[in-house]
């Protein structure tokens, strides 16, 4: 000892010593700590997705385990399967408690229900994530997704640091490559905008850039002598600094703006069709004064909802109609053109909607005549908060549509629901003064009657179009009549706003009659047909003291203006309350008090508001050909499913069992190791250089009296020889060998078994890997050449079998280079 401290002090080297083999030495600790930086950062770019700072630790408590298990693995010497499998267990075991607390009791231990939801989140709740308008609650289910993404990244992070690589400069940048793969994918699940371009383009940068450098250094193994430069440290740094310097404006430039970046939400298409539920405006008539006669499902004088915390006026929607096809009005999910959010989205308790206006909370509790799917708001939502027994379950399947502020619950309402939520009520108010959107929307099939009443009505107008549409609504307005087909003499104004009813019973009648449905849906195709967008709606204003019944409900129609708001155009601005003037329905019949109606008339919708029969086999047959061409997995083609459940799931049931063989090898190689005797251990090294020359292909005896000198004979290795008489020197000697000569022997054998795997091909090593031959008890062939003094097993019948198997297997199997014959 004092003769090497003595040439250690003459060569002006010093030999570090770590305390215990599993702590880590320097080199370990720069990979460990620059891994977790990088998740880090990368995980921060989920910050646009979630709300608060859970996600960010949750990902990072999976980081760092994942971190620690990889380490530990490649310390004791384990394969890095072992490490995902050790992850894998964890996950499961940690995912409730730190993913699924809100459940309540239930994820305190990781029973069926939490693992079942556990595993359920992980696999489609990507969907779930790409599917809901970000940002998503911060700590609900879906945190399972950064546990889960902070547990790949440190595996991805720390193992690829560890992978041996022959070449020095791949081995120095595969773990950075890694992390960048791992910041590329956190950026493709986030949102269009940026969490941090500083972050994410400047800090990254430069971790990586000095992780390379590191890397680069330790893995070029070069001879420094003297004392360590300080100029050259400085050096480094700056052109560290002045490369993630230029990574900020270098990421702003090559991102472009916001909409010209490539997310995931841009492919996905939310999986929710609202065209499958009727439209609310066609059956508007149950809430119109029946005048004594009886119809369950009018609610004229029934309350829909109490509501608190608006003033009075406050216009409440209830659902708003953007497409028409010659049927209805009804709600799509595809309501502006080009790329938008106008479809209806899953949303968390806190919505992003970008509107500036006057802040109001609202209460809402449904009354006795409310039902449906629709769901009464007011402006544009900011947050929402189920109150009833099955909140959770509302908010879960809660839809909501930013550019229509409409919004859904695909489950149903019922009476006594009650809801809170924030809203911004925006400026909507319509005036001369507004300029009116230049897009263009065409006029829908079958809607071309409106054109000529259309010029004939603005003829008079400027060329202004918003000039136009209010010449068309004087127009309407004044020369229009309001009948709601209740009246004996008015029931041959019947009910609807399809291409029939509009044009024959409406404006090219001889008298405009009509209510709120056939005013509204009139006037929102003029404003199309002049080139304003329009749309309807169909809702009430709040009256005193908030309660909204029925005989309030009406429909209006808002308008594009060009900075891309909505404006409202009132119904009284293009419908009139007077009635028409009492007359008889002309019959070719004797007056029996039925009233005949037009020849051949398209079915209007029912009062409940559910389309006609031929209507309603159509919409199914459509939805049951799109579901057949789905798939398997909604949203992708289906051959995308055939190959998922043909390929896929048998490659995965192929991994999973060859995952298995190599853990088991794995375990049965510390069990040899951390054997309770140094002289098993000895035995248990030599039979792992045997287990791994058989899984080569190479013929090794076995049997009881076959000893290890001449096993070394069949082994090609050129140290097998020295090994077998190394190990019957400590085995057969007269004193009990240490542990510290048994550890040093394994040494010797996992650098014997790294040399045999190296000379024979990548294939080969990986088939050596799965073998099975080094789990057979013992070999066919080594019976064989054992005669007969082997024992009766050979001549049993077993042994016959086993020996034909045995020859099948020899034929098949790939030897090693160099094996004997």
């Amino acid at each position: 000892m004092r003769n090497s401290a003595r040439n250690a002090a003459a060569t002006g080297t010093r030999t570090r010593v770590r305390a215990h083999p599993l702590l880590p030495d320097r080199h370990a600790w720069i990979d460990i700590v620059l891994t977790l930086a990088l998740v880090g950062v990368a995980l921060s770019a989920f910050g646009s997705s979630f709300t608060g700072s859970a996600y960010l630790v949750v990902g990072m408590i999976g980081a760092l385990v994942a971190v620690v298990v990889t380490h530990l693995t490649r310390a004791a010497g384990w394969p890095f399967v072992s490490a995902v499998a050790i992850c894998l267990a964890v996950f499961f075991l940690l995912g409730g408690p730190l993913c699924l607390r809100s459940l309540g009791d239930t994820s305190v231990l990781p029973g069926p229900s939490t693992l079942g939801r556990v595993t359920d989140e992980a696999i489609f709740g990507w969907k779930d994530l790409l599917t809901t308008l970000p940002p998503v609650d911060g700590d609900g289910p879906l945190l399972v997704l950064p546990w889960l993404a902070g547990i790949v990244a440190g595996l991805v992070g720390l193992g690829l640091a560890h992978l041996p690589v022959r070449r020095a400069w791949l081995a120095a940048a595969l773990p950075v490559v890694g992390m960048t793969a791992v910041l590329s994918g956190a950026i493709v699940l986030g949102v269009r905008h940026p969490q941090s371009l500083l972050l994410q383009g400047t800090v990254f940068a430069g971790l990586a850039l000095g992780w390379l450098a590191l890397r680069a250094r330790r893995a070029s193994a070069a001879v420094q002598g003297g004392s360590t430069s300080y100029v050259r440290g400085a050096g480094a740094v700056a052109m560290l600094a002045l490369a993630a310097g230029l990574a900020f404006p270098a990421s702003a430039w090559m991102a472009g703006t916001d909409a010209d970046r490539t997310v995931a939400r841009n492919w996905v298409e939310p999986p929710f069709d609202i065209g499958r539920y009727p439209s609310p405006l066609a059956g508007f008539r149950k809430y119109v004064d029946l005048q004594g006669r009886d119809d369950n499902s009018n609610v004229y004088d029934k309350t829909l909802l109490d509501i608190q915390g608006v003033t009075p006026g406050t216009l409440v929607r209830f659902a708003t109609m953007d497409r028409y096809d010659g049927m209805v009005w009804g709600a799509t999910d595809n309501a502006l053109p080009g790329p938008a959010d106008d479809s209806f989205q899953r949303v968390s308790s806190t919505i992003d909607n970008p509107v500036d206006g006057k802040e109001v909370d609202v209460t809402v509790t449904l009354g006795e005549g409310w039902s449906g799917v629709w769901l009464p708001t007011v402006g544009a939502l900011k947050s929402m908060n189920f109150e009833t027994a099955d909140a959770r379950a509302k908010a879960e399947i809660f839809r909501y549509n930013l550019a229509t502020s409409t919004a859904v619950v695909p489950s149903g309402l019922q009476p006594g629901d009650r809801y809170s939520f924030t809203a911004v009520e925006p400026d909507d108010e319509l005036s001369p003064e507004t300029v009116g959107s230049a897009e263009v929307t065409p006029l829908p099939p079958g809607a071309a009657f409106i054109q000529g009443p259309t010029e004939k009505w603005t003829e008079q107008a400027a060329n202004d179009p918003m000039d136009r549409v209010f010449a068309a609504a004087e127009h309407l307005r004044s020369q229009g009549k309001y009948s709601d087909g209740v009246g004996r003499t008015e029931r041959i104004y019947v009910g609807g706003h399809s291409v029939w009813r509009l044009s024959d019973e409406f404006v090219n009648a001889p008298q405009i009659v009509g209510n709120d449905e056939q005013y509204a849906a009139t006037m929102a195709l003029i404003a199309n047909d002049i080139g304003v967008p329009a749309r309807v709606v169909l809702g009430a204003a709040v009256p005193e003291g908030g309660r909204v019944m029925g005989k309030d409900v009406s429909a209006w129609v808002e308008l594009r203006a060009a900075d891309g708001s909505w404006r409202t155009l009132p119904t009284e601005a293009f419908m009139s309350k007077t009635p028409p003037a009492d007359q008889v329905p002309e019959t070719n019949t004797p007056m029996s008090g039925t009233v005949i109606p037009p020849p051949n008339p398209i079915p209007p919708p029912s009062d409940a508001g559910e389309q006609s029969d031929a209507d309603l086999k159509e919409r199914k047959a459509t939805r049951k050909k799109a579901e057949q061409d789905e798939g398997l997995i909604p949203g992708l083609p289906g051959w995308v499913g055939a190959v998922v459940k043909y390929v896929g799931l048998p490659l995965l049931l192929a991994a999973l069992v060859l995952g298995a063989i190599v853990a088991f090898k794995a375990w049965r190689r510390h069990r040899r190791r951390s054997a309770e005797s140094a002289s098993a251990r000895f035995v248990g090294a030599w039979r792992e250089l045997v287990d791994h020359a058989r899984d080569l292909g190479q013929v090794v005896p076995l049997g009881p009296t076959v000893t290890r000198r001449e096993q070394s004979v069949g082994i090609v290795s050129g140290q097998a020889g020295a090994l077998a008489r190394r190990a019957d020197s400590f085995v057969f000697g007269p004193s009990v060998p240490e542990s510290a000569a048994a550890a040093t022997y394994w040494e010797s054998i996992d650098a014997e078994r790294r040399a045999m795997s190296h000379e024979v091909g990548r294939w080969q090593r990986l088939r050596a890997a799965v073998s099975l031959r080094s789990l057979r008890r013992t070999s066919p062939r080594a019976a064989r050449e054992a005669g007969p003094g082997a024992g009766d097993e050979a001549a049993s019948a077993d042994g016959r079998v086993a020996g034909a198997l045995g020859r099948l297997r020899d034929l098949a199997d790939w030897r090693s280079r160099g094996t004997p014959d």
